[in-house]
Parts: structure tokens; sequence; C-alpha cells
């Protein structure tokens, strides 16, 4: 298992994904998309593109999902907004590979805090993004509040050194404060 980020983009002039009824149906195709050699541990929606922490097998197991993936949320999309067909995705998808615990720390903050970059939550604001999964992720320097609506997603279990050690499974390496 390799743990890896993997970032998909919209195309333009679509709806924003950051919506009850979108995030809902990719809520259900990312569940969809776990199995023995794949799971997806952490992902932000934003607007236009969606990043997703995956821990897989090999690199052509990620195509095979994020290819499944794409085309089920297009096909699901479409019907949502009433178009026939339409593409929903730019052409590629970026993927990069996970190999220290300080990158996968900096990924993790990087996702987590997605939505204060694009200015869609306060830079200044203790708030998590509700369209992540930061709400679930166990090893913040201070409690959080519960966030109710989060108890669908299933906690999946770290398969990887790299994720158990950043979600400090295994004890000492954590992100120690929340985004900023």
């Amino acid at each position: 298992m390799h743990p890896m980020h993997v970032t998909l983009r919209r195309r333009d002039g679509l709806p924003s994904f950051r919506q009850q009824r979108v995030g809902k149906l990719l809520l259900a195709l990312l569940e969809a998309k776990n199995d023995g050699r794949f799971q997806i541990v952490h992902f932000s929606i934003q607007t236009n593109h969606l990043h997703l922490v995956v821990e897989a097998d090999n690199r052509d197991v990620v195509r095979r999902k994020v290819s499944g993936l794409v085309i089920a949320f297009a096909k699901r999309f479409n019907r949502l907004l009433e178009r026939r067909k339409g593409k929903v995705w730019d052409d590629r998808y970026h993927r990069r590979d996970i190999k220290s615990t300080g990158d996968m720390r900096n990924v993790l903050r990087y996702v987590f805090g997605n939505a204060k970059k694009h200015g869609l939550i306060p830079r200044t604001s203790t708030r998590l993004d509700v369209y992540s999964t930061a709400w679930m992720f166990a090893e913040w320097d201070r409690p959080l509040p519960h966030f109710l609506g989060g108890e669908h997603w299933p906690r999946p279990h770290p398969r990887t050194e790299l994720l158990r050690f950043s979600l400090g499974v295994e004890g000492e390496l954590v992100v120690t404060d929340a985004p900023r």
C-alpha cells in the first residue's frame, strides 16, 4: 500500500460541488470506491475540485478507481443537473506519492485547510470545513465540537505506516494545530 494525494478538477461553468445534494452524491461514490486494494482515508470537497488522500496497492489501482469515480460522478451529476450528457471533469487528475511523515503532515494540513485557502472559511476561524474529513481527524491539539451529520463517513483504518503515524495511531507524529 502506498499513500497518495489526488486532486480532481471540474470543468468551468458548472455549479459548485459544495452543495448538500452534490456533497451527498460525492460521499456515496467516495465510500463505494473503498476496498481491500484502495481506500480514501481523507477528502476535501471544494467548489471546483476535490482533494483525496488515498492508500492503494499501486498506481494502476489508483488510475482505475479514480477513472471509475469520475465516470460514475459525471453520469449522476449530469442527471442531477438534468443534462443528458456533458463533460464534468478536466481531462486529467493530479496524483502525487506521499513519501515521508513530514510530507504526510503537510498534505493533511493542505487538504484540511483548503477551504480557508480559497476563502470559503475565514482564515482566522477555528471552524473546520464540514465538506472535508478534518472533523474526524483525532489528533488536533484542542478538542473539537462534534459535527452533526459526519457520522455517515466510515472512519477507514489507515493501512500504510505513513498515514498511521501521521494520524497519531502509533504515537508521537501528529498534526499539532488546526489549519489556519
